[in-house]
C-alpha cells in the first residue's frame, strides 16, 4: 500500500497543452511569438497552461515593445504593460487581474536559461588576468612604436576632465533630467527616452540585454557633456575632421547602461579605430585579433554589394554559455576596464563589452595615418575582401583558397585563427542551446573550433588581392553596411587631397582601393595623348567632386569620363552636358 504522505509524480503537462506543436523546440517557439500582435500573444495566452508561461515572458513583451516603439519611450515597469499602453487604442487592464499564474509539470531548460540571465548579478564577474596591456600615459611616438597595432588600456588621459567627477547618474539626473537620449539600436526604429525615465527604468528592470544609452548625437541635445571631455592627444589626428555636418559619419558616442548591458561582439564600422574611455563603474571586455571570428558568431557577407551582417549572441550570453567552452588557447584578450582608463581598440579588432555595474562612457571611434588604407578598403565595393577583413578566410570559397588567396609571406603580421564550418561565405558555430552533452559536445565545439590553421594576415596589401579590380567603381550597389555614401566618400578623399598635400602619397593609395584611382588615371592619360592635351601633373591626377563620373580638372580644360548606366546612358549624358 502506498504511502499517503509521499508525493505524486508531478506529469509532464507539455504534450498534453502544446497538442501537436509539442514536437516545436523551446526557443522555435519564443522565436515564432514575437512575430505576433500584442493582442494575438493575449489571445494565444488563453489557449493552455503552458502557452500561458510562454506568452508571458518579459523577454517576449520586451521584443514585441521594441518593434512596435519609435520616438520617445517610456518605461511602464514591465516591458508588458509597456507594450500594451503603446497599441491603438492603447490596453488597460485591471490591476488585480495582472499577478501571474504558476503551474507545475513544466520544466524549460531554455526559459530557465534565459531567466537566469535576467535575474544574475555580476558583482563578482571579474577575473584575475589582465591580458591586454596597461600603460601609463605614453608619448605619441611610444604610442606608434609600441601601441598602435594591439589594444592597450592607458591610464591618466581623462585625469584633468571635469566629467571624472560630474560624470555620476545623480549629478547628469540633476543636469539632464528632461534630455531624450538615444537609446541603443534593438529595433529598426530610432528610440529616445528622457534620461529620468532612462534612470527609472535603469533601477526596476530585469532584462538579459538592458537598453542602455548609445547616442551619438548628445553633442547637439546636451552640449554641456562636449565641456567635460577632450579628445586626447594621441588621437587627434582624425582624417575625417575634413567633412562638415551630416556629411561625416557618426563618430563619437556617450554610453551609459546597467548591469548586464553591454555590447555584443562586433568589429568597428569602416574598420576604423576607437578610444573608450570609462568615468564610473567597471566594463569587462574581450577582444579577439582581426579575422578570427569568435564562437557563437556568424558572419553573412551579401554577393551582391558586400555588405556584412553579423549574428551574435548577446554580451551576457556569450560570457555565461560560450565563454566556458573555449580552450585556454582559444580565448579572447581580456581585461577590466576601471574608472579613469581608457582603452583603445584598433581597426578590424573584433570585441565584446559586459558592464558589470552601472557604467558612463564616451567613446570616439577616428580614422588617422595608420588605420587610412583600411577604411578606403572599406568603402570598396565587392564583397571578397570585406568578408575576408572580418571573418578571415573563412569567408571565401574553396576554389578561392586554391587559386592564391592564401598568404605565403606575411611576415611579422601573420595570425591564424580556428577554422570553422564554412558555407555560402558565411561562418557558422554551434549554439550552446542545442548541447545536449555538455561534456562531449564540449570536446565537439573545441576541436570544430580548432580544426586546422591557415594563414591570414592584416595587411593591407594582402587583403588588397581580394578586390574584384573588374567591377566599376562608380557604377555599383554601394553597401547599406557602409558608414558614410559614396558622394560622401568621394569628397572625402578630395578634401583630403587638397587639404593635406603633404599626405598625398597615401591619399592616392587609399584612392586606388576606395575608388581604383589608378584605372582611371590610365584611362586619362589615354584621352589626354590621343587629344594631344597638356601632361597631368601630380596635382591634377585625382577626380574631383562628389559626382557618379570621374572629372578631371585640368590646366586649360575639364575632361569627364562617363561611365554611369552603361554605353546607351553615357551618350545621353554626353549629349545633356555638351
Amino acid at each position: 500500500m502506498q504511502n499517503s504522505d509521499q508525493a505524486l509524480p508531478v506529469k509532464d503537462r507539455r504534450p498534453h497543452a502544446l497538442g501537436d506543436l509539442k514536437i516545436i523546440p523551446d526557443e522555435i517557439i519564443c522565436s515564432m511569438l514575437e512575430h505576433l500582435t500584442p493582442r494575438d500573444v493575449g489571445r494565444l495566452a488563453c489557449v493552455s497552461s503552458v502557452m500561458y508561461i510562454f506568452c508571458n515572458e518579459e523577454p517576449l513583451w520586451m521584443s514585441l515593445c521594441l518593434k512596435k516603439a519609435s520616438g520617445l519611450l517610456q518605461y511602464k515597469g514591465s516591458w508588458k504593460k509597456t507594450a500594451l499602453h503603446l497599441e491603438d487604442p492603447p490596453i488597460e487592464y485591471d490591476e488585480s487581474c495582472t499577478r501571474l499564474l504558476h503551474f507545475d509539470g513544466f520544466y524549460s531548460p531554455f526559459l530557465y536559461r534565459r531567466y537566469y540571465r535576467c535575474h544574475t548579478v555580476l558583482d563578482g564577474f571579474s577575473f584575475d588576468s589582465q591580458l591586454v596591456k596597461r600603460k601609463k600615459i605614453v608619448t605619441r611616438e611610444e604610442f606608434d612604436r609600441e601601441c598602435a597595432e594591439e589594444p592597450i588600456l592607458l591610464s591618466g588621459l581623462a585625469d584633468t576632465w571635469p566629467a571624472r567627477n560630474t560624470w555620476t547618474i545623480d549629478q547628469l539626473l540633476t543636469r539632464y533630467g528632461d534630455t531624450a537620449f538615444r537609446i541603443s539600436q534593438r529595433s529598426v526604429r530610432s528610440i529616445s527616452m528622457k534620461f529620468k525615465d532612462y534612470v527609472a527604468y535603469m533601477n526596476v528592470q530585469h532584462d538579459e540585454d538592458p537598453l542602455y544609452i548609445f547616442d551619438y548625437k548628445f553633442g547637439e541635445n546636451a552640449q554641456g557633456l562636449l565641456e567635460d571631455y577632450r579628445v586626447p592627444d594621441l588621437f587627434q589626428e582624425d582624417l575625417f575632421n575634413v567633412l562638415d555636418g551630416d556629411m561625416r559619419p557618426s563618430y563619437r558616442w556617450v554610453i551609459i547602461g546597467p548591469q548586464r548591458s553591454g555590447a555584443s561582439w562586433h568589429v568597428d564600422p569602416a574598420l576604423t579605430s576607437a578610444w573608450n574611455t570609462l568615468l564610473c563603474g567597471r566594463k569587462r571586455w574581450a577582444l579577439y585579433p582581426p579575422g578570427r571570428v569568435p564562437l557563437g558568431v556568424t558572419v553573412h557577407v551579401n554577393e551582391d554589394d558586400g555588405d556584412v551582417n553579423i549574428e551574435t549572441p548577446s554580451s551576457l550570453e556569450w560570457w555565461l554559455d560560450f565563454y566556458p567552452l573555449l580552450a585556454d588557447d582559444d580565448k579572447p584578450i581580456e581585461c577590466t576596464q576601471l574608472p579613469g582608463e581608457t582603452i583603445v581598440v584598433p581597426s578590424g579588432w573584433w570585441h565584446c563589452i559586459l558592464n558589470l555595474e552601472t557604467t558612463i562612457a564616451v567613446t570616439q571611434n577616428f580614422v588617422d595615418s595608420k588605420n587610412f588604407e583600411f577604411v578606403c578598403l572599406d568603402f570598396a565595393p565587392g564583397y571578397r575582401h570585406k568578408g575576408v577583413c572580418r571573418a578571415g578566410l573563412l569567408a571565401l570559397e574553396e576554389e578561392s583558397l586554391e587559386g592564391g588567396g592564401k598568404n605565403t609571406s606575411a611576415g611579422d603580421h601573420d595570425m591564424s585563427y580556428p577554422d570553422l564550418t564554412r558555407k555560402e561565405k558565411r561562418v557558422r558555430v554551434n549554439r550552446c542551446g542545442e548541447i545536449q552533452n555538455h561534456e562531449e559536445d564540449t570536446n565537439g565545439v573545441s576541436k570544430n573550433y580548432n580544426s586546422s590553421k591557415q594563414d591570414f594576415s592584416y595587411d593591407i596589401n594582402f587583403l588588397a588581392k581580394f578586390l574584384d579590380e573588374d567591377r566599376d567603381h562608380y557604377n555599383f550597389p554601394w553597401s547599406s553596411g557602409n558608414c558614410t555614401g559614396k558622394r560622401e566618400m568621394r569628397e572625402w578623399l578630395y578634401k583630403l587631397w587638397v587639404g593635406k598635400p603633404e599626405m598625398r602619397e597615401l591619399i592616392w593609395k587609399g584612392a586606388c582601393l576606395a575608388l581604383n584611382a589608378g584605372k582611371w588615371l590610365e584611362l586619362l592619360e589615354e584621352i589626354c595623348n590621343f587629344h594631344k592635351l597638356p601632361t597631368l601633373t601630380a596635382e591634377e591626377k585625382l577626380p574631383v567632386g562628389n559626382g557618379s563620373n570621374p572629372v578631371y580638372l585640368m590646366a586649360d580644360c575639364v575632361v569627364k569620363i562617363f561611365v554611369e548606366g552603361g554605353f546607351e546612358s553615357s551618350i545621353y549624358g554626353l549629349g545633356t552636358e555638351v
